[in-house]
């Protein structure tokens, strides 16, 4: 018989025995979860017994044969066996130290990974991208990696389960006695370790893990085990993992700063030593998150664990793989937050430690994970440094005079423009058409309301009231403005003011009848307003809100609304019934405009007649050619990290060492302001002919012999313009500061800027630096645009995209206002080089849209209307400053075969906020397509109403905010 004919008979023989051994263990295992069932069923009581089923099972898992262990796992990983649960139950109710002993055992063998008491770590090791090497044995060796993924996955699902029948409650009560009762015993001692390494593979598993523990009284008992045992190797792994878990919740971190953790985590990261281990970085992780507390960080700076911080940070460079950037950016973390309380910045702001800080920076290795290390460095240290404010005044030279508004009178808002215009004005009130003898009244048609009644002794009682109010409001007797009334004040007659911005639907009382009309299953806020009038209802819907009347007030309605609003005006104009186009133009502005004038012309006069806070000294280039841009899709900004880190580390340059630099200001809006002449604050500007018309001299400018200057030409004093201050820090450099929101000190995003005297082929940086929001576009791509006269003179006009090296960062500078005293201004940077030498260059946020573009193109369109359109252009009310906000109403004429009353109406409003400029494009192309040629515009006409509100925050894009 050869050797391989004997070695196949004896594995032939050995194949059944295995076979059959396996199924006795099994059997076994079966016969002892049985009798553990049958225990906590029968005899709980019986100590003995429980001792002798759970010390079979725990030497069954500390068995050196892998079947008999992976068994009894599966046996225990089995939610059908119950075994988990017996064993809870047994724990909470046994007296028995060794029996409590075996279960906690068997527990930390179930739920932890990689069992081996004291032998191997209970956590995977990071192998660091280290490759194996292949053997050619691929039976045994590929199957272990599937069982250990298989057994991973059966601990988290156990963990799971372990959780969902209080578990973790079970385990933090047996805790809590074990530690109570502490006498040196040995198998005491065993027995917390194994509590602390479950305790430790449930708390990242369990949502509600630091409230457990919290309701069960045992946040110090875990406080006072780290302290105890911070030098035991075995446990402080686990007791840094609990620990973290509980530092994430904000009511036990509390409790725990008061309990001294700060101290014993000093104590606890000396000990550690710099080596970068998991327990390093689990231990400043937890820092990390005890330190968003400032009670924390006033006690990190007195233990002097700040410094022990820095000493290990200032071995970054000894670290190595995703360890080191952790351990870096925990620990900046923390100084992050130490920066917000005083005692923190002025324990950081030392020469020995800003040193260190620095030499980081300047060894930062150029490998992208590094970026986000040098930018929490950089803020470190513009946060610890003296805090410095912005070169401007704390108040802006843009301000509204809002004091007769304060005080409740209309002295100066609204007013009129022509004192002849308010001469020829009608003091009747607006409901004329309830009083009023004209053909246009329709008060006959009162009579064809049998639902609506209209009594001459209510009509007598309202306007009694009304008067008796105006008187009330005349004495004074209130202090507040009448101008701010609650919307869910306000009386019917007042409210009945807004039928005048549906003329096209006729008089007030056609109105009426039309929502009772159209008053199917819906209903409405309008519909409950009219019916309540009709009826004689003199209480507002709750939830009826219009902000309009809100704002105006009990004010003559005249004055609010000009004197083109008068009851004349406001009588019912039918649409003409014919093929030809209707336009009408109430709006001041376009007020003795030639319909043969350009554009250009047109804008200029308009920008004109515009109100502003800060005057006008010209007209903006782009904006009077159309403010077009060249139609065609643009790439997005790469962004160059090396470009940006030495924006950055120049930066935190710069405020270590501001007298190294230029720091000369070269354009200033606020002496400006104060060496112009300063008319009457009280003064309104009107439209006469003796004002000087704006204009835009850019195309003389550009003709003119170069002069070659050392440095740039700022102005921004045009519709939209953004620029109050001006610094040059550098040959080609300069730091931009925005004007902020008019009676305000905040709000700064939008800039739009020109820039003169500049050369070919150079680049120029531009810092703008009293940036707001945490984060831009520029940081994803986006690009500031320019537009050239050069190049529009030459024939190619537009706003082009342009920029290099665009990155969004946080500067030196703080925050003027007390409350954000400790906060930072960002800047956004970007270098340009101008196609053309002694070019005027106009520079913006985004494409610009301003107030005179779209009046004027509302006077376009009223030249250019469609063949049966029907387009009305009225003011909506005046801004502060007296501006109109227009309101205009497009549909199709009115016909037999499709009445105007049959029509849905549609409401759309665009740029609330000022400086989207993008929705006044989107909406002036709306408005194009609306009013244009098309098929589908004049089905749009003939089904709805339109109405729009094409700029709603009219003064905040007129002074550029």
């Amino acid at each position: 018989m050869s050797a391989t004919e004997s070695s196949a008979q004896t594995q032939d023989i050995v194949k059944p025995k295995r076979k059959s051994f396996r199924m006795a263990d099994e059997a076994a295992a079966d016969c002892l979860f049985e009798r553990l069932r049958q225990h906590q069923q029968r005899a709980p009581d019986s100590t003995e017994v429980a001792r002798a089923i759970t010390a079979r099972i725990n030497s069954r898992l500390t068995s050196h044969d892998k079947h008999v262990r992976q068994s009894t796992l599966d046996k225990l990983w089995n939610k059908q066996s119950g075994a988990i649960q017996m064993l809870l139950a047994i724990l909470e109710s046994s007296r028995d130290t060794a029996t409590a002993t075996y279960i906690t055992s068997i527990l930390r063998e179930v739920l932890c990974l990689k069992q081996g008491k004291g032998k191997k770590c209970s956590v995977p090791i990071e192998t660091s991208g280290i490759k194996k090497k292949e053997t050619k044995k691929s039976g045994k060796e590929n199957k272990v990696p599937a069982v250990k993924k298989a057994n991973n996955l059966a601990r988290q699902q156990c963990s799971q389960h372990f959780i969902s029948i209080n578990g973790t409650q079970v385990v933090i009560r047996t805790m809590l006695t074990t530690h109570s009762k502490r006498d040196g015993n040995v198998g005491t001692e065993l027995m917390l370790q194994d509590l602390v390494w479950i305790l430790a593979s449930l708390a990242p598993r369990d949502p509600k893990f630091a409230m457990k523990v919290r309701m069960l009284g045992c946040v110090r008992t875990m406080h006072l085990i780290l302290k105890g045992h911070f030098t035991d190797n075995k446990l402080i792994f686990p007791l840094l993992v609990i620990m973290k878990q509980l530092a994430k919740n904000v009511v036990t971190t509390s409790i725990l700063i008061r309990d001294g953790v700060i101290a014993t985590y000093e104590r606890v990261l000396v000990s550690l030593g710099f080596i970068p281990t998991a327990r390093l970085r689990l231990c400043l992780d937890a820092i990390d998150y005890f330190s968003k507390n400032k009670v924390c960080c006033m006690q990190i700076v007195k233990t002097g664990l700040c410094s022990v911080l820095l000493r290990v940070f200032d071995r970054w460079d000894r670290y190595e793989g995703r360890m080191r950037l952790k351990i870096c950016a925990h620990i900046l973390q923390t100084l992050q937050h130490l920066c917000n309380i005083k005692a923190g910045r002025r324990a950081l702001c030392t020469k020995k430690h800003v040193q260190t800080l620095h030499r980081f920076c300047s060894q930062c290795p150029d490998e992208p994970e590094f970026d986000g290390l040098l930018a929490r460095v950089c803020s470190v240290i513009t946060l610890c440094l003296k805090h410095q404010a912005l070169p401007v005044p704390v108040s802006s030279p843009a301000s509204f005079n809002l004091n007769p508004i304060l005080k409740g009178t209309n002295a100066s808002w609204p007013c009129h423009e022509d004192e002849e215009d308010a001469a020829n004005s009608d003091s009747k009130t607006v409901n004329s058409d309830l009083d009023d003898d004209g053909p246009d009244t329709d008060i006959e048609g009162i009579d064809e309301f049998p639902d609506i009644e209209f009594d001459d002794n209510d009509l007598k009682t309202e306007s009694v009231e009304d008067t008796e109010k105006t008187q009330h409001i005349k004495s004074g007797d209130s202090s507040q403005s009448t101008l701010w009334i609650n919307p869910n004040e306000r009386e019917i007659e007042d409210l009945k003011k807004y039928f005048i911005y549906f003329k096209e639907f006729g008089s007030y009382n056609k109105q009426i009848r039309l929502v009772k009309s159209r008053s199917n299953s819906r209903g409405s806020i309008l519909e409950d307003f009219l019916f309540s009038t009709s009826t004689g209802n003199r209480s507002v819907p709750s939830n009826l809100n219009l902000s309009l009347t809100g704002v105006l007030g009990n004010t003559d309605y005249e004055n609010v609304m000009g004197p083109s609003q008068s009851p004349s005006f406001l009588q019912y104009h039918k649409i003409h019934e014919s093929t030809s186009s209707t336009s009408n133009s109430s709006l001041k502005i376009h007020k003795d405009i030639s319909k043969y004038s350009t554009f250009a012309n047109v804008y200029c006069t308009i920008s004109t007649r515009v109100r502003s806070v800060i005057p006008f000294v010209k007209v903006a280039y782009p904006d009077m050619m159309g403010g077009q841009g060249f139609n065609q899709p643009e790439p997005l900004n790469k962004m160059e990290r090396s470009a940006c880190r030495m924006k950055l580390l120049s930066c935190v340059d710069r405020a270590i060492n501001p007298e190294a630099y230029m720091n000369e200001t070269v354009y200033d809006l606020d002496q400006l302001c104060q060496s112009a002449v300063t008319p009457d604050p009280n003064a309104q500007k009107s439209f006469s002919a003796e004002n000087i018309c704006l204009s835009n001299t850019d195309e003389q400018e550009i003709t003119k012999v170069n002069s070659f200057s050392s440095r740039l030409s700022f102005e921004s004093r045009f519709e939209s313009g953004n620029l109050r201050k001006v610094i040059q820090v550098g040959p080609r450099e300069y730091e931009l500061i925005l004007m902020p929101d008019v009676n305000s000190t905040k709000r700064h995003q939008w800039f739009y800027f020109e820039v003169r005297n500049m050369q070919q082929g150079r680049p120029y940086v531009f810092n703008i630096v009293n940036c707001e929001k945490s984060d831009s576009q520029f940081n994803f791509g986006m690009k500031p645009v320019i537009y050239s006269v050069k190049e529009a003179v030459m024939g190619r006009p537009g706003w082009m995209r342009a920029g290099s090296d665009i990155c969004y960062y946080r500067n030196s500078y703080h925050y003027a206002n007390q409350k954000n005293h400790n906060k930072c201004y960002l800047t956004v940077t970007f270098n340009i080089e101008f196609p053309h030498t002694n070019d005027v260059v106009y520079i913006a946020y985004h494409f610009p849209f301003t107030y005179s573009m779209m009046m004027t193109r509302i006077w376009q369109w009223s030249l250019q209307m469609p063949t049966g359109s029907y387009l009305r252009a009225e003011p909506l009310c005046y801004s502060l400053n007296n501006n109109e906000v227009p309101l205009l109403t497009v549909s199709a004429e009115d016909t037999p075969s499709n009445p105007i009353v049959d029509r849905e109406i549609v409401f759309l409003t665009a740029r609330v906020h000022p400086g989207e400029s993008n929705a006044s494009w989107v909406m002036d192309g709306t408005l194009g397509c609306l009013l244009g040629g098309s098929i589908a515009a004049a089905a749009l006409r003939a089904k709805y109403v339109f109405k729009i509100v094409p700029m709603l925050n009219v003064e905040g894009v007129i002074n550029g905010w």
